[in-house]
């Protein structure tokens, strides 16, 4: 018998919320750069992603801690669009994912990291919301009138579930060199990464896989705003057999303009863009990534949404909170 979550789940969300309320009290500083976010797609949850470079605690911090809270809607039902595709793909769910990132400063050039995530699938309650959303601003909701509200769907390769699941994602590790100055207007980083499989591959939480990639980061200052922007690739493992998948090596790139708006806050404008690691059939995999963020920072706090353009491989709407520790 399956075992039940919803209690779990509203533990949870109380308890996170209650720790997120006594840390608003907490002191903070001004917080420039890119904005930390994840496509948080299932398809790309278990895949090694990049960090968009935030270079604002190098100068004399030795720890920087981040904890990034996700909320989003993915809709892709090949049946719909697609019902000759020999291995149908099924994503129709709600997830909310935490990752933890504790980055340590070892010298004045130099900084190990950790990113660890949890990860919580389930069948949503914003389905009708989201499908108002998109007629007013114009766009078509996908095949989301064809399916009931408020359906958990998760169908991938041999991956057949048929409700929540919630646990431990993959681990990234990784190392940054850079290169920064107290009254520097440029700056730059590189890092390497890896992705370790501990995530659950029968749970639709990990790949199963090693993934490695490296990137390159930049900073601009200027008078009114600052650009943010950087590169790489990441050469995905072989996955478990039970995805019964390969997966190709991608590049990615992204863009980020922020500017103070209000009273110390900072508004930014952010466009990461990706090549495909999948080869399926099914063009809501294999079309490339492609995500809008449009957040706020004020002190180290970050909030911000983000939404699937041009394709549809990005999550469809995600709301991403996040706090950073600086020490």
């Amino acid at each position: 018998m399956r075992k039940k979550h919803s209690h779990n789940w509203i533990s949870w969300a109380r308890n996170s919320l209650l720790v997120f309320g006594f840390l608003t009290f907490l002191p903070g500083f001004a917080s420039g750069g890119p904005l930390f976010v994840k496509n948080n797609s299932p398809a790309y949850l278990w895949i090694l992603s990049p960090s968009f470079e935030q270079f604002d605690f190098y100068n004399g911090n030795k720890w920087n801690v981040l904890v990034l809270n996700q909320y989003s809607s993915m809709f892709a039902v090949s049946e719909i669009d697609r019902p000759d595709l020999k291995n149908p793909v099924d994503f129709d769910m709600e997830t909310f994912s935490i990752f933890g990132r504790f980055e340590r400063r070892l010298n004045a050039f130099s900084s190990v990291y950790a990113e660890i995530p949890v990860v919580y699938n389930w069948k949503g309650m914003f389905d009708s919301i989201i499908e108002n959303y998109h007629s007013i601003i114009g766009v078509d909701n996908g095949g989301r009138q064809f399916r009931p509200d408020n359906q958990f769907a998760f169908r991938f390769g041999s991956l057949n579930l048929t409700g929540p699941e919630m646990g431990l994602g993959d681990i990234k590790l990784g190392v940054n060199i850079f290169k920064i100055g107290d009254i520097s207007n440029f700056r730059f980083a590189f890092s390497l990464f890896c992705k370790l499989p501990t995530g659950s591959v029968a749970k639709g939480l990990g790949s199963g896989s090693f993934d490695v990639g490296a990137q390159a980061s930049f900073s601009n200052n200027f008078d009114r705003f600052q650009l943010d922007y950087g590169f790489g690739f990441i050469n995905p493992g072989s996955p478990d057999e039970r995805l019964d998948t390969t997966l190709n090596s991608m590049g990615f790139g992204y863009v980020a303009v922020s500017a103070d708006i209000y009273r110390g806050i900072r508004g930014v404008v952010q466009l990461y863009l990706s090549s495909s690691p999948y080869d399926t059939g099914y063009d809501r995999l294999d079309d490339y990534q492609a995500m809008l963020t449009v957040g706020a920072v004020w002190r180290d706090w970050q909030f911000s949404f983000s939404e699937d353009v041009f394709t549809y491989t990005a999550a469809d709407i995600t709301v991403s909170v996040a706090r950073k520790f600086r020490f």
